[in-house]
């Protein structure tokens, strides 16, 4: 988590003076961890060390990568007061203007993340039994940092002073932007507050700047859906490209932990809002045309075929769980195709594997299992299509737990599960083998007696499933 990766007690405070405005600006610095350094970086070549802090650069405190980046591209000639345990050690670098140090530090954010004060009644942080769940899941950031980082969706309402100037100053872009709705009374209420800035006025700020913002609209039944969706559609389209470049509409996702008091679509309701967007859409194609996106759930809930790629164009809303389906059907097409099959097929038993999603996505997942059964001899690639007990009425696979996965395959014979089970990626922590409930997948492997292996993608998943990258050949390379 971010904020653990920060020492309060090793924060400065101080303020500058804005001159335009004659405000002060406060800025809180914080040492820079390192926590990696490549044998051949700059940072390795110097004698910095996995441990060290640098706590100036230049004389200066840093509050987070932008001042560092700043500071050191910009310079030939770069002095690093560098923390190592106990001792303060000083590191002149003389370098190039394009030289990089090299170095992997803890967190972007030096200083810590500026968290959420909203009380959204949809949130999924606050709906969760903390005490059971993973450190990370349990952070509320809205940190316009991160937005520009990591593609997290930020919501404007705590933004200081200080934090305007400092956009004014870095123009991130693009921002990620939580809008739910464009007609105050209704975004304060899905955002549990009295009041706040208007989000058109924030909007248009933004676009002053020339930053490029993406935008999310949650979707809540009796809140901000029918009239309220297609005002905040026709408003956003207003600024489109200025700053808006496209819409993102997620129905709300809600687990048995829920206290906030609302409910799902029904499946009517679902339509609803295909038909919606779709007849929106329609009514002015050459103007409206990839501008409003329509997440996948809405397709899979419904059992509507998804859109086809020119619907999404380049995929500008796929961390918002838009178009990745599309995408995924995409390249495994595209994969499989590559498949060199062999001559002469054996007679051999067909290599059984388990493949594990979340019941949501099962029309897509069994017809993706039957091609490659068709393409890749002696395979049987078994889609396991799975609730989660952890949660209660959820059905992505991205929220299955290790523990999931565990009671819904431990009464299933071996034989019939098959050799391997093949987790997918969004299952786990980024970067670690760790589920949402910290099992890691040597355990899961290990209760099941059956090798488990993550797949990221179709590219992946192939591999995995043919053992080998040999079955596969480039063409047209």
């Amino acid at each position: 988590m971010e904020s653990a990766l920060v020492n309060k007690k090793e924060l400065k405070h101080h303020r500058v003076l804005d001159e335009s405005t004659q405000k002060d600006i406060k800025v809180v610095t914080a040492p820079a961890l390192i926590i990696s350094v490549p044998p051949w970086s700059l940072a390795s070549e110097i004698g910095l060390k996995q441990g060290d802090k640098i706590l100036e650069i230049n004389g200066a405190g840093l509050r987070d990568i932008f001042d560092f980046e700043l500071q050191f591209k910009n310079s030939e000639e770069v002095e690093l007061l560098i923390k190592r345990e106990n001792e303060e050690l000083i590191f002149e670098i003389e370098k190039d203007y394009d030289d990089e140090l090299g170095a992997e530090f803890a967190t972007p954010l030096f200083n810590g993340v500026q968290e959420c004060a909203n009380k959204c009644p949809f949130c999924f942080v606050e709906n969760q039994p903390f005490d059971q769940t993973r450190e990370t899941l349990q952070l509320r950031d809205d940190d316009f940092r991160l937005s520009y980082f990591h593609g997290s969706y930020i919501t404007l309402t705590n933004l200081s002073f200080s934090d305007r100037k400092r956009i004014e100053e870095l123009r991130p872009g693009p921002l990620y932007i939580s809008v739910h709705a464009t007609e105050p009374e209704v975004r304060n209420l899905m955002l549990g507050r009295k009041k706040s800035n208007p989000i058109i006025d924030e909007l248009k700020w933004l676009g002053s700047l020339g930053i490029p913002v993406h935008t999310q609209i949650v979707l809540c039944p009796e809140m901000n859906d029918k009239e309220h969706l297609l005002k905040t559609i026709s408003d956003l389209h207003e600024l489109k490209d200025n700053p808006v470049v496209s819409v993102a509409v997620v129905p709300v996702g809600l687990t048995k932990y829920h206290r906030g008091g609302l409910r799902r679509f029904t499946i009517d309701e679902l339509f609803d809002v295909i038909n919606l967007v779709e007849n929106w859409q329609n009514s002015d194609l050459n103007n409206r045309k990839n501008f409003v996106f329509l997440s996948d759930e809405f397709y899979l809930m419904t059992h509507t075929p998804v859109p086809n790629q020119d619907y999404y164009g380049d995929y500008p809303q796929l961390e918002d769980g838009v178009g990745m389906t599309r995408l995924f059907l995409n390249e495994i097409e595209k994969k499989l195709k590559q498949i060199k099959k062999p001559k002469n097929r054996n007679n051999q038993a067909s290599k059984k594997i388990a493949w594990i999603n979340g019941t949501i996505s099962k029309p897509i997942v069994e017809q993706v299992a039957n091609r490659i059964n068709q393409a890749i001899p002696g395979i049987e690639l078994k889609a396991f299509c799975l609730d989660s007990i952890f949660w209660g009425v959820t059905n992505v696979s991205g929220l299955l737990t290790g523990n999931d996965i565990y009671q819904g395959l431990r009464y299933i014979p071996k034989e019939m599960i098959g050799e391997l089970i093949i987790i997918p990626s969004v299952m786990l922590k980024e970067g670690s083998d760790i589920f949402l409930d910290d099992m890691h997948i040597s355990e899961l492997e290990k209760k099941l007696g059956i090798k488990c292996k993550k797949a990221w993608g179709a590219d992946e998943l192939i591999n995995l499933v043919s053992q080998t990258h040999l079955h596969l050949t480039a063409t047209g390379t």
